[in-house]
């Protein structure tokens, strides 16, 4: 680290050397304490854990030695960048909408993984059909839960399928499916999101333009914005309305303030309303430390408008429409949504692991950039409320100090909101430690992290193409039922679901959640088949550990009264499918 600029009384200011060497370490530091954790000392493998191992692991070590030997190299100029306008920033950021686009059908086989992404888009169906939930056809009722087995609602439960989740999300995306294919909506939302971050840093650094674009390029090389953007994860939309309500507040006026309002209500309904508070609660700190009074109040009252809305009035609408509670206890409201959230980390907080997969899918320099951006701030200009970096912080704080177990996820996904906050703290502290125009460490580290990007990319399509492949396989069964055994496999149940969203033919089921009086019944009145782990390990689904029990015995019996046909592989559509198929074996 430099002293101050001679004869001028300006900043200190850190080397590229020095900001490579320390935030190299801190964060090799913190990838060795995460594996000794979780690995060495560690006891049995989460999916978190997995995925760190397969994903993460290898992409920090792979960062982290490019890293070690640019740093001779890191001090310098680099390239020239043209002033960040509108001509440049708005089609460079279509074109990555674009890519998210194409990825979900080249990376994800056009197929959704996670139990959470499958309900979005088994709401966004409904939606799209002008429903709030959807009727479960009589001959299925008595099987209801064994073709939903999680993440359902309870309202109405006895007769109507309803996700969960709260609606917004899945209404975005029923939107763009009326207009043509749902699996837009997340690249738009990222293309709005990362527009709204533009504004917001031009806003933060009118005289940097290089400080506006290590925000910008930090925001486009995160590997977590644009490959979640290719899924129906509601976190995207956190993302793009959290950078819009932050765009629209520092605007100012009333007429903004209004509108903030009303996103900070959309975005709360995307999935669960209590991310947006968790974002918008350091800002109403922030206005209240300036003495901003009305602002302030306004938003306090927006944030009471969320709970009475999202938490009150939706679950006595759903039961008005559906019926009351069946099946399982509704926890819509806010002593669940607290009591749930300290459940959770008692039980379920693993801050390394979580924050290590934040780190891998995002840029190398992010987070070292961030931390210099938090200590740029001036503590008594803070205290009085004129220092964006103290909400900015706090909010970054807040949704990564949380780090409960996601499950699946592409980096760290509840931290997905706080992306922008950690670009534009990273600006900050770019724009107070470093010399204008001096980008060269800025395009190393978005190497480095294209190289990554790259290895994420590809072991994300590795982890995913198995379940796209039995998916299809069921998909293309040609019996009435398919019942899914998910011993054996890591996550086979998540298989357990429709077509486009929609249950329908083969009917898919989960046989554990069955009795023997169910499958009995099935196996007289339809063609049932079965899929297990004879059919899903040879696609590549990974192993899991199960346990002998009532399945076992229920195997048992449907082998005996001849109900155990195995789903069959699709048959070749022309000569050359067969010679593949066959391995040119013939």
């Amino acid at each position: 680290m430099g002293g101050r600029d001679q004869g001028t009384g300006g900043p200190s200011r850190i080397g590229a050397f020095t900001l490579f060497q320390v935030g190299g370490l801190g964060l090799a530091f913190w990838l060795i304490a995460t594996f000794l954790w979780h690995i060495t000392f560690g006891q049995g493998a989460s999916l978190p854990v997995i995925l760190f191992l397969d994903q993460d692991f290898p992409a920090l070590l792979i960062a982290l030695l490019l890293l070690a030997l640019a740093m001779p190299f890191a001090e310098g100029k680099g390239l020239g960048l043209p002033a960040p306008r509108s001509r440049i920033i708005i089609p460079l950021v279509v074109v990555f909408g674009l890519v998210a686009w194409a990825g979900h059908y080249l990376l994800f086989q056009n197929y959704a993984i996670s139990r959470d992404e499958e309900v979005a888009r088994f709401a966004a169906a409904y939606i799209r059909e002008g429903l709030f939930a959807r009727p479960i056809p009589a001959e299925w009722e008595g099987y209801r839960r064994a073709i939903m087995p999680e993440f359902f609602s309870p309202f109405g439960a006895a007769d109507y399928w309803t996700a969960a989740y709260l609606p917004v999300n899945s209404a975005i995306q029923a939107l763009f499916w009326k207009l043509g294919d749902p699996n837009v909506a997340g690249p738009a939302l990222l293309v709005a999101g990362l527009i709204a971050l533009w504004r917001v840093a031009l806003h933060l650094f009118p005289d940097r333009p290089d400080a506006v674009w290590v925000t910008m390029l930090l925001g486009l090389s995160s590997t977590q914005l644009w490959i979640t953007a290719m899924t129906p994860y509601a976190m995207t939309g956190h993302f793009a309305l959290n950078m819009v309500w932050l765009a629209l507040v520092l605007r100012g006026g009333w007429l903004s303030h209004l509108v903030a309002g009303l996103v900070a209500l959309v975005a709360a309904g995307l999935h669960q309303w209590h991310f947006p508070p968790i974002f918008i609660a350091p800002f109403i700190l922030w206005m209240l430390l300036g003495r901003r009074w009305a602002v302030a109040a306004f938003h306090i009252l927006i944030l009471i408008l969320i709970v009475i809305v999202w938490a009150k009035l939706w679950p006595g609408f759903l039961t008005h429409v559906l019926g009351p509670p069946m099946d399982v206890r509704p926890a819509a409201g806010v002593a669940d949504k607290v009591g749930s959230l300290f459940e959770r980390l008692g039980d379920r907080w693993q801050p390394l692991v979580n924050l290590t997969r934040f780190i891998a899918w995002n840029n190398i320099l992010m987070v070292p950039l961030a931390v210099l951006g938090v200590a740029a701030m001036r503590w008594r200009r803070a205290l009085k409320g004129q220092e964006i970096a103290l909400p900015l912080a706090l909010g970054c704080l807040a949704g990564c100090g949380l780090a409960l177990a996601q499950g699946y996820g592409w980096g760290y996904r509840y931290a997905h909101g706080f992306i922008g906050p950690f670009c534009l703290l990273a600006g900050l502290g770019w724009a107070r430690f470093r010399p204008a125009g001096m980008m060269r460490p800025i395009f190393i580290a978005l190497a480095i992290t294209l190289v990554t990007a790259g290895f994420l990319a590809w072991r994300t399509h590795l982890f995913v193409a198995p379940y796209a492949a039995s998916h299809r396989m069921i998909d293309a069964s040609k019996a009435d039922v398919v019942l899914v055994d998910p011993r054996g496999g890591l996550f086979v149940t998540d298989l357990v679901r429709g077509r486009n969203g929609v249950p329908g033919r083969p009917m898919v089921m989960n046989l554990g959640m069955l009795t023997l009086d169910q499958v009995d019944k099935l196996c007289a009145d339809y063609v049932v088949e079965l899929f297990d782990r004879a059919e899903f390990r040879p696609l590549g689904v990974p192993l899991a550990r199960w346990k002998l029990g009532r399945m076992d015995a229920l195997r048992a019996h449907m082998k005996v009264v001849g109900c155990d046909k195995p789903v069959q592989p699709p048959l070749p559509a022309t000569l050359e499918d067969a010679f593949k198929a066959a391995g040119d074996v013939l």
